[in-house]
């Protein structure tokens, strides 16, 4: 997943824990800073096992864990703001998984009372695309915890909640599923276009090789290792 913020901006996202993400800072001196959830002052991010900032600034997250939600701060070497990215990694070990088809419900909008009201909802990503062409299939979407006060912007959940004891069953991403059927277009499946490979040694060939297409022919490709 690559996350980009305008210069300056401040941008909240929600992702999956246990997905990569590279946060987008295009400066090649950056430094990168990090605060939890709970506020305290920002710490430099030194190279970790899995943090790593990439050669032109931006930084990389692998396998984030939900204990990693908080603000990351990017500034040049002199101090200057350059993107800042509030992140709230939602727990992909425990999501709430329903089928449209057999009529389960979704996690239903929550109202909680803390210093106002405060609407929890999920946010939903666009449906995939149907797993299947020219006979039933599955589509599937991802949802993320969010939630909104009157007037104000959505927040993901633990961005907002914080450090609150309170367990309610929305504060977790959804999985739904529902049956799709999409016609099979011959014409346009024969009529792809191709790319072409050449990073290999010459000289250097394999054995025959067998592709199956989407169609359920199969090409035999002879050619050189890679």
């Amino acid at each position: 997943m690559f996350i980009s913020c305008a210069y300056k901006n401040l941008c909240q996202r929600a992702l999956l824990s246990g997905s990569d993400a590279v946060l987008k800072c295009d400066h090649p001196m950056a430094l990168w800073y990090f605060s939890s959830i709970l506020g305290e002052d920002p710490s430099l991010l030194n190279s970790m096992p899995d943090i790593r900032k990439l050669p032109r600034g931006s930084l990389q997250l692998t396998n984030p864990q939900p204990s990693q939600p908080g603000l990351y701060r990017c500034q040049g070497n002199d101090g200057t703001l350059m993107v800042q990215y509030k992140i709230d990694f939602q727990d992909v070990t425990n999501p709430h998984v329903t089928h449209k088809s057999l009529d389960q419900k979704s996690l239903q909008n929550e109202t909680l009372i803390l210093d106002g009201k405060v609407l929890i909802f999920t946010s939903w990503d666009p449906w995939q695309d149907c797993n299947r062409g020219g006979e039933p299939g599955e589509r599937k979407r991802l949802g993320y915890c969010y939630t909104e006060e009157p007037l104000e912007k959505p927040v993901p959940c633990r961005l907002y909640l914080r450090d609150e004891k309170m367990q309610f069953s929305h504060t977790r991403p959804e999985l739904q599923v529902e049956a799709c059927h999409v016609p099979c277009n011959p014409a346009k499946e024969i009529h792809q276009p191709y790319l072409i490979f050449d990073i290999y040694q010459p000289g250097k060939w394999t054995n025959n090789r067998w592709l199956s297409l989407s169609l359920g022919h199969h090409l035999q490709v002879t050619g050189p290792e890679l």
